[in-house]
């Protein structure tokens, strides 16, 4: 256990120090937020009821499917994986250190949202602070899924970037935190339902700020918890059969 507390920090730390890592965790999520709440509030008071959720949807998505395969790419094509094993270190173990590290950034992040928007926009709080915080581990917990299995099935960077977009993109713009989701042709909006993202915005707003959108923010914070374990079992699965031939 030491020794995984040990390897967690040192990651840590690297992250912190890679510049990819601060622009996709921090940086370009922050000054999007404080660009579009910006924007939203003034184009449409409304939609600072639920800005918080949205502007955290935004980050914690880009931070995991933008930022986190990038690495696990990187492992895999440096072929290191031997080098940890012969040192003690088992393949689940560097999986869990990324998935782990990620997971504290992107809360760390998404707690600066919530902590500033009501000050800096007069965002509206939510009404159950038990479900805010719940709703947000688990859209964490399922964002690092996607994020960890893209790494674990891209064949390159190229490969994961793509993939990433093609989480990231339809995510973006069809969840409903840009816009609501309602304006959607029907078609698009079962699309949009795939994502976590949208079962994240209807969890948000259905159970933590008590805003009534036509969806049961239970039954999608359900689904986003079981996408979320579904895909991580994938990808535990295939990481593991990766290193067993590394």
């Amino acid at each position: 256990m030491k020794a995984f507390v040990k390897y967690l920090l040192v990651q840590f730390k690297m992250d912190v120090r890679e510049k990819g890592t601060l622009l996709t965790y921090y940086i370009i999520p922050l000054v999007f937020y404080l660009v579009m709440g910006a924007v939203f509030s003034s184009i449409n008071p409304a939609t600072k009821e639920t800005l918080a959720a949205s502007m955290t949807i935004f980050a914690i998505t880009m931070g995991a499917v933008l930022g986190l395969p990038g690495p696990i790419v990187k492992i895999r094509e440096a072929g290191v994986l031997r080098a940890y094993r012969v040192n003690g270190i088992p393949n689940g173990a560097v999986l869990l250190v990324q998935g782990v590290s990620a997971f504290l950034h992107l809360l760390l992040v998404s707690i600066m949202i919530f902590l500033s928007a009501p000050l800096l926009f007069s965002a509206g709080l939510p009404g159950n602070y038990g479900a805010y915080f719940i709703v947000l581990l688990v859209f964490i917990f399922t964002s690092i899924a996607l994020g960890l299995i893209i790494g674990v099935i891209a064949n390159g960077q190229g490969i994961a970037t793509m993939l990433s977009q093609a989480v990231f993109l339809p995510s973006l713009l069809l969840s409903g935190i840009m816009f609501p989701a309602s304006m959607l042709p029907g078609f698009l909006r079962s699309v949009g339902a795939v994502f976590p993202a949208t079962q994240a915005m209807h969890s948000f707003t259905g159970i933590a700020f008590n805003v009534s959108h036509g969806c049961d923010g239970n039954l999608a914070l359900i689904i986003m918890a079981l996408i979320g374990t579904i895909v991580l079992c994938i990808a535990i699965w295939r990481f593991a059969a990766i290193g067993s031939d590394a």
